[in-house]
């Protein structure tokens, strides 16, 4: 495989973008042209795969520091034309066009909208007579030798005696 880097249609819709966030983990859709950084995964090499949006100005540098003209990218023949004038553009200008950043790198005001915000804890409210008050110490729990030992004094009191049964 010629170089660090690779373009083409995704295949499937279980790639994941790797570009910057907010856009990071999200899906890459069936179709979708994305880009792919060769990286080296436990001795073997792989692909770390973003959308053709979320490719930022400083990996367009290094592509274009390693392949000055577009045509020379590992999968460049296979793209529509229409993709390779997009390509042709983003060398020419040092970035991706506004239109090609998905909607999932995009942040905007309908984002904080559609999320809600996490309130914070509730405080509890303090008198200001509880401020002077000591505070008093939890209770411990009670071992199972104390339970043991103050069992046969509440006996009598928990078994019901003839009386009471009506005998």
């Amino acid at each position: 495989m010629p170089g660090g880097y690779r373009l083409e249609y995704a295949s499937s819709n279980r790639a994941k973008c790797k570009g910057p966030m907010p856009c990071k983990g999200s899906t890459i859709s069936k179709g979708t042209l994305r880009l792919a950084s060769v990286i080296d995964f436990r001795g073997n090499p792989t692909f770390a795969w973003r959308h053709w949006g979320c490719t930022t100005p400083k990996v367009l540098a290094n592509i274009k520091e390693a392949f000055p003209d577009p045509s020379e990218l590992d999968g460049y023949e296979e793209l529509n034309d229409e993709d390779k004038e997009r390509i042709a553009k983003a060398y020419e200008e040092g970035h991706v066009a506004d239109e090609d950043i998905p909607e999932t790198a995009q942040k905007g005001a309908e984002d904080d909208e559609e999320k809600p915000k996490k309130k914070a804890p509730a405080k509890k409210a303090k008198d200001a007579d509880e401020d002077d008050a000591e505070e008093k110490p939890k209770r411990k729990r009670a071992t199972k030798a104390q339970v043991r030992a103050t069992l046969p004094l509440l006996t009598p009191l928990l078994t019901p005696s003839p009386e009471s049964r009506g005998d």
